[in-house]
């Protein structure tokens, strides 16, 4: 027997090149981000510096301003560090004495910089800076742009909305989203670009953009956050590698098309009137839903490709239906409903990696088969065309599939018996040498080579940051619990639900108590037409079974009562007797135009 690796059994019948390409999780036309866990709270910052210079965000200067040299060894900023640096570059005065640092570094802990892993103290390292203002894009955290996946980029793709070419351009057209326009031209650079200017000869050069000190408008959190940003002298360098952003957008277009909605009505109607702190826990709520329906919406549609090779058109597209706890987890019986109703979506979420393999390798065929190679639809921005291509070939009803099936039947069989010559991976023999689809055999296979972190594992981990899973503003919770396998044994393992946080609560309410066109005037909405809208557009069911669950009707009425409760005690929900069609929705903060 020859000594060979599995995946070396693999580069002899493929060849190296092509195995390099099939070896990710990831697959851009599809799911245009990284399959790994990312923080939401830290995309705010990298938005904003991608709106204003249109290029991905490099290396910045927080880490050697801020950062602290013990025996010889440069340590990470902390509050403390920070504190101090502030005080002696004269940033800041009157915080020389002991207590009034300590005063300071509170006033940082709690307005403008996070520790990690969420820990409290002045002595921890900082991993996060709250988007307070436009100069905490100058603050480069996380110190690597690839630690936020890809997320930031495909979000400034779908708020921007460019239908052509691979890359963001600068805009030339009005949008509300313009890029590299300046702070005006940028709705969102606008509301957190308070007291900016853009000066100098050149305004894209990393010191152009100026603050004003005599602007009164800014708060005392806001304020803080500027002078850490001014100490570190200029805005980060562009990224070295990779610069451009991307033009790519999400499959599931309804999705996509509702977030970019309820960002736009959100941040337009209340970026001025709710404060800051506030506003920043209801805008992160916003991404978490958005992110959350896009996310789970492509799955529904890839499970869809691989039963009938073709994606759902706009009009078939639906969120995925999932039971919300509405009692946050106080109530056993809704809150195992809700784990009932995740448990289904997790497993499912299983057959995502195979399938996303099965499209890799039709990729890498038709990209070099000479009667589909220079007749390709495009990927930029929205791939769905081409992924119907692929399956087309899939389910055999293109004039090609035959020869290129044939030719991926050679290749498992093959590798099968290169395989058996060494002597190892039996059971992927197996799979390479059965009757099933070529497709399915070779994407099983190597799926099966990799382990479960680099695929599933991952996969899920963006359930969980999507989720903001047990984050105050999020909307899922987990707890672990104790299971039976068929052998008997046990394991604890992680049950997630859906929830409903005051801060998510909040923002759907707000959001949908304005108008989506026009000036975003107000609008009215009762509980009942609540209950439905959180159905049809994100997928929450709270007084209605999902597809495939029973749920007795006292369950879901009492549910239906927590959440009647819980908006009450918020202050937006009022009723002047017990009829449904009398219960009304009302905001708690005034939104732009309504003094």
């Amino acid at each position: 027997m020859s000594e060979i690796t599995p995946k070396e059994a693999f580069v002899s019948v493929l060849g190296a090149q092509t195995v390099k390409k099939l070896w990710t999780v990831n697959y851009q036309p599809a799911l245009p981000f990284t399959a790994q866990d990312f923080s939401i709270g830290a995309l705010l910052p990298a938005i904003l510096y991608m709106f204003r210079t249109g290029r991905r965000r490099g290396k910045g200067k927080f880490f050697d301003t801020y950062g602290i040299t013990q025996e010889g060894k440069r340590i990470p900023p902390t509050i403390d560090s920070v504190s101090i640096a502030l005080q002696k570059n004269g940033s800041l005065i009157g915080f020389d004495s002991s207590a009034t640092q300590a005063i300071l570094g509170d006033m940082l802990l709690s307005t403008c910089l996070e520790n990690k892993n969420h820990q409290t103290g002045r002595t921890e390292q900082i991993q996060r800076a709250y988007p307070t203002h436009y100069l905490t894009s100058w603050i480069d955290l996380p110190a690597r742009m690839p630690d936020l996946r890809f997320i930031p980029e495909m979000l400034v793709a779908l708020l921007l909305h460019q239908v052509e070419g691979a890359e963001i351009k600068k805009s030339t057209n009005h949008t509300p989203f313009a890029v590299g326009s300046g702070f005006e031209g940028n709705i969102l650079l606008s509301l957190f670009g308070r007291g900016m200017e853009i000066s100098g000869p050149h305004i894209t050069s990393l010191t152009s953009d100026k603050f004003i000190e005599d602007d009164a408008s800014v708060g005392i959190d806001q304020l803080l956050t500027i002078r850490i940003a001014q100490g570190c002298g200029q805005r980060p360098m562009k990224e070295e590698e990779q610069e451009k952003i991307r033009n790519q957008w999400p499959l599931a277009s309804t999705a996509a098309k509702s977030f970019r909605e309820d960002f736009s009505v959100f941040v337009r109607a209340y970026g001025k009137t709710i404060p800051r702190q506030t506003f920043l826990q209801m805008l992160e709520s916003s991404i978490s839903l958005g992110l959350s329906n896009i996310y789970f919406s492509t799955i529904d549609m890839l499970l869809e490709w691989e039963r009938i090779g073709k994606l759902p058109s706009v009009e078939q597209q639906k969120p995925w239906p999932l039971f919300v706890d509405c009692s946050s987890g106080t109530d056993r019986n809704l809150r195992l409903l809700a784990e009932e109703s995740m448990s289904d979506f997790i497993r499912r979420l299983g057959r995502i990696p195979n399938i996303l393999m099965c499209m890799r390798i039709l990729e890498e065929k038709v990209r070099y088969d000479r009667q589909l190679r220079d007749s390709l639809p495009v990927v930029f921005p929205d791939g769905t065309e081409f992924i119907d291509l692929l399956g087309s070939i899939f389910i055999y009803t293109h004039p090609r599939s035959e020869k290129i099936i044939d030719n991926l039947d050679e290749e498992c069989l093959k590798i099968g018996d290169t395989l058996a010559e060494a002597g190892i991976e039996p059971d992927i023999q197996g799979i390479l040498k059965d009757d099933r689809n070529p497709i399915i055999k070779l994407a099983e296979a190597l799926c099966n080579l990799m382990t479960d972190k680099a695929h599933y594992v991952r996969y899920l981990s963006v359930v969980n940051s999507s989720l903001m899973l047990d984050e105050p503003n999020g909307l899922a919770q987990k707890r672990k619990v104790t299971q039976k396998n068929k052998a008997g044994k046990t394991s604890r393992v992680d049950v997630r639900s859906i929830i409903l946080t005051n801060p998510m609560i909040d923002f759907i309410v707000h959001r949908h108590l304005r108008k989506a066109a026009g000036r975003t005037g107000a609008k009215s909405l009762t509980y009942d037409e609540f209950l439905l809208l959180m159905k049809k557009r994100y997928g929450l069911f709270v007084d209605d079974s999902p597809p495939g669950m029973s749920i007795p009707v006292d369950m879901l009425q009492r549910n239906k009562r927590v959440l009647e409760r819980r908006l009450r005690d918020l202050g937006v929900l009022v009723g002047v007797n017990d009829a449904e069609s009398m219960k009304r929705l009302r905001q708690r903060f005034n939104a732009v135009g309504d003094e």
